[in-house]
């Protein structure tokens, strides 16, 4: 095996679950090289992960598959039966809730793991991409240049080694990148084992989810609406030697006659059997060198909550923007630790809730037996305990405040200490580091509402110009003659929109810049802002710089070290 003969790419994914196809993607519609490889000889069929929140929604919408995700999704009129010691206690009922104003995706989407996948792989075929299955990383080093790693082939047995700029582990709670680097997983096992399964099911109501608890022993089901198959997963004991039986038919067959008390359940048809220790595990870094760690190679979560899959999207949603500016020598690679920087204490913050969670819905100590069967299970039938655990959950408040890419300016006098890394919080509406919410508008070309994201959309920053109460010619030729600046420093990187009122000042449509009309200040009261302001937008949808009135040269300050352009010449 010769070096010379090595392949080469700027980026290796390894892993293709949810955050390596979501990074896959990320990275190609930046027009970044990848390679993205799987030790599994096949995709998988399972449903795994199955509830896909809010926020990693409005990721995948920016990724272009959203369409698809709704369409074969299940988000509307849940219901989950929950049964107490052989009784039902509570028959849950949570409606979907329409698209609102700042939210467009406001409800959980239950998904088959397998089917996000296949949606995932399709849009990275469609921008050039693909994965490459039966590759098993056997071994990687680097320097300062590049990373190099040994790829042996599961069915020939044959090696290569695969050379690129910076590697991404995003290979599950089990990654080989991160055992060859050297990082451990901190953090504990719950006593609790667990079983699950994809099965059919006769004599049981499809239109719902069921739960039985009896004290310690737990079995579920819950359907996939438009199939015939089941998620099912139960708590499982050992026995005096401290083996665990493993997953079957016959065992859910037995748990759920036993614990349900349904001799006519009738399970069939297994397509995925799985036992699972939850643990709850965090590593103290999340950057090697020029290799970082992703998703459940990270991060190892308990099943309540069903936050772990959506963390590990968000993360590679995180570093692709990132990695994309440094390979193409527009920003520095000291960009890349505020990955780690940003993404690590939402982990830590997870997995506490998780871990929370889990203690409170599986532990088998006696008193919090009595205090989950007599307090919390009843508080479920209250529809405000209801929708406070789906909001609990949705990472709409992710936010990234006291990190450096955070900059929030409050006042013009303040402006010359208001530096990138110095946070500053005040004034109404979202700050820096907070996720930029969604509002309806309109354009000068059309009586139609839109919305904001569908301008966030892309590769790209966002800078948004607010106006309010500046009715005259000059004020409005400011704006525009502060975004052709803008145009010309940093190009199609940056994309500028004047927020303005339908009345205010010259003919919206005369205009050459994106006009974005806000009749009913509705864009403004989302924001915050009462007269003017300039707020930047992340590539991933957060808010990386606030400033409370019109000044180009605090943007500009933000911008240049990360988008380092060089000045326009003149004649």
């Amino acid at each position: 095996m010769d070096d010379a003969a090595a392949d080469t790419t700027e980026v290796l994914v390894v892993g293709a679950g949810p955050t390596g196809l979501t990074l896959g993607c990320e990275l190609r519609r930046r027009g970044i090289t990848c390679r993205v490889i799987d030790l599994a000889s096949e995709h998988h069929g399972s449903s795994r992960g199955k509830g896909i929140q809010p926020r990693t929604l409005e990721v995948l919408a920016d990724l272009g598959v959203i369409e698809p995700v709704l369409a074969q999704g299940w988000s509307r009129d849940v219901r989950v039966r929950w049964h107490v010691g052989g009784k039902l206690l509570a028959d849950l009922h949570l409606p979907g809730r329409d698209p609102l104003p700042a939210v467009p995706y406001p409800n959980l989407v239950l998904l088959p793991q397998w089917r996000t996948e296949q949606i995932l792989r399709a849009r990275l075929a469609a921008l050039g991409g693909s994965v490459e299955l039966g590759q098993e990383l056997q071994d990687l080093t680097q320097d300062e240049s590049e990373v190099t790693a040994t790829i042996r082939h599961t069915t020939t047995g044959g090696t290569r080694r695969i050379r690129s700029r910076y590697l991404v582990g995003c290979d599950g709670g089990h990654s080989r990148v991160r055992k060859r680097l050297g990082v451990a997983l901190v953090g504990d096992a719950h006593a609790e084992h667990f079983v699950f399964g994809d099965v059919e099911i006769s004599g049981l109501d499809p239109e719902a989810a069921h739960v039985w608890f009896d004290a310690d022993r737990y079995v579920a089901a819950s359907p996939f609406p438009g199939q015939r198959a089941w998620q099912v997963q139960a708590t499982v004991h050992p026995d005096e030697h401290g083996q665990v039986e493993p997953a079957s038919l016959q065992l859910f067959q037995r748990l759920f006659r036993e614990r349900a008390g349904r001799g006519d359940i009738h399970l069939s048809h297994p397509t995925w059997l799985s036992n699972f220790t939850s643990s709850v595990r965090l590593v103290e870094r999340y950057r090697m060198g020029r290799a970082f760690l992703a998703g459940d190679a990270a991060h190892v979560h308990s099943p309540a909550g069903g936050q772990g899959m959506n963390t590990g999207i968000q993360d590679a949603y995180n570093l692709g923007w990132k990695l994309a500016l440094v390979l193409r020598g527009t920003s520095g690679d000291r960009l890349l630790d505020t990955y780690e920087e940003e993404r690590r204490p939402v982990a830590q913050a997870v997995l506490k809730g998780s871990d929370a969670g889990h203690t409170a819905v599986f532990s088998a100590h006696p008193v919090m037996t009595v205090v989950r069967e007599r307090l919390l299970m009843p508080l479920l039938r209250l529809p405000p305990i209801q929708q406070a655990i789906l909001a609990a959950g949705n990472q709409l408040d992710v936010s990234y405040h006291h990190c450096s890419l955070a900059v929030d300016v409050s006042s013009a006098s303040s402006a010359p200490q208001a530096r990138p890394g110095r946070w500053r919080r005040s004034g109404r509406g979202p700050h820096a580091g907070d996720r930029a919410p969604d509002a309806l508008l309109n354009t000068p070309d059309s009586t139609e509402q839109t919305r904001l994201f569908e301008h966030l959309h892309g590769p790209h920053f966002t800078v948004l110009l607010f106006t309010t109460g500046m009715g005259t010619s000059a004020a409005a030729q400011h704006m525009v003659a502060l975004a052709d600046r803008f145009d010309q420093l940093y190009g199609p990187d940056v994309s500028t929109h004047l927020v303005l009122p339908d009345a205010d000042g010259p003919a919206a449509a005369d205009l050459h810049h994106t006009v974005l009309l806000d009749p009913t200040l509705e864009v403004c009261h989302r924001y915050g802002v009462n007269r003017q302001a300039i707020y930047l937008i992340r590539p991933d949808g957060y808010i990386g710089l606030r400033i409370p009135y019109l000044d180009e040269e605090a943007l500009i300050d933000y911008l240049d070290p990360r988008l380092r352009t060089n000045p326009p010449t003149s004649g």
